[in-house]
């Protein structure tokens, strides 16, 4: 069931909802291995710590299996407190979206159905990060396969529409991927697919970890559709062992771009998800209602 906002829910999470990554398949150790037995009563942890919503992998609707494996899934989230908003981790790396052998047809037929599924779980974002799928292959131009990139996703963007689903394009750090790398590039590249279901996040950790100014998080303005945080180590906020992730400025920058009513996910590891949730979410809108103020 969809949960619905009231004025005492904008009030608990300052207008933006705050959520947690976890589910089956997650990369998070806690998560990863997560039985679909044991989802009803980590959601309902989930939900006691504060959590609004959840955010799943796209390979838990199993997009590559039949309907009966997909109905597991849905028969383990029946009654649950939480909905799943939000799913990540669009497209394995055994789709080739860039290179001298694409495979878009087989792509957008798994995407066709992973956006069916999801928007059925109540889904209304999927990130698409992929670095695996997307980044250019060795001895491959960038500028070609950015170009390929751009082709893609503007024949993903009407299979998104249909399913009334919004595609958040995630820039990740030069470890991960060497075709989107920031928010600043993201802009670009959601300008030229030029399609309203296309646009995209900000995720704190990889714009920290290629020292991208915070001020292109506000730059991004309506084009910003999802976000996501992590601690310095891409731990939970407020258990890193030294120091603390700019959480304020890069809040701070999401005011300036107009990130109201939207949502924030933490994408980290955890060393107890039951334990360390209600602490960072409360940390987290700490530092969001501290962002109202100048510096």
């Amino acid at each position: 069931m969809r949960r619905r906002l009231d004025s005492k829910d904008n009030e608990n999470t300052s207008i933006v909802r705050f959520g947690i990554c976890c589910g089956v398949g997650s990369f998070a150790p806690q998560c990863k291995d997560t039985p679909l037995s044991a989802l009803p009563e980590l959601l309902k942890k989930l939900k006691e710590a504060g959590a609004d919503y959840v955010e799943f992998p796209v390979g838990a609707v199993a997009p590559d299996a039949d309907e009966a494996e997909f109905e597991k899934l849905v028969r383990a989230l029946e009654g649950s407190p939480l909905r799943v908003e939000v799913f990540n981790s669009f497209i394995p790396p055994k789709y080739r979206l860039t290179g001298p052998a694409i495979e878009y047809t087989a792509a957008l037929k798994y995407c066709a159905t992973a956006l069916r599924r999801c928007k059925a779980l109540g889904g209304e974002i999927i990130v698409f990060g992929s670095g695996a799928a997307r980044r250019a292959p060795d001895g491959f131009g960038v500028l070609n396969a950015e170009a390929q990139f751009i082709d893609f996703c503007k024949l993903l963007g009407p299979l998104a529409e249909e399913a009334g689903i919004d595609i958040a394009l995630e820039p990740l750090n030069s470890k991960e991927d060497n075709l989107l790398t920031t928010v600043a590039h993201g802009i670009k590249i959601v300008d030229a697919v030029n399609h309203p279901r296309i646009q995209l996040l900000a995720d704190l950790f990889h714009m920290s970890q290629e020292r991208e100014p915070l001020t292109h998080v506000a730059e991004a303005g309506k084009r910003l559709k999802h976000t996501h945080v992590a601690d310095i180590g891409r731990v939970a906020p407020g258990f890193a062992k030294e120091g603390e992730e700019d959480f304020a400025g890069f809040f701070r920058n999401l005011r300036k771009a107009s990130y109201f009513k939207r949502r924030c996910s933490f994408e980290g590891t955890f060393d107890d998800i039951k334990a360390q949730s209600g602490p960072l979410l409360q940390l987290l809108r700490k530092r969001w209602s501290e962002s109202a103020s100048p510096v």
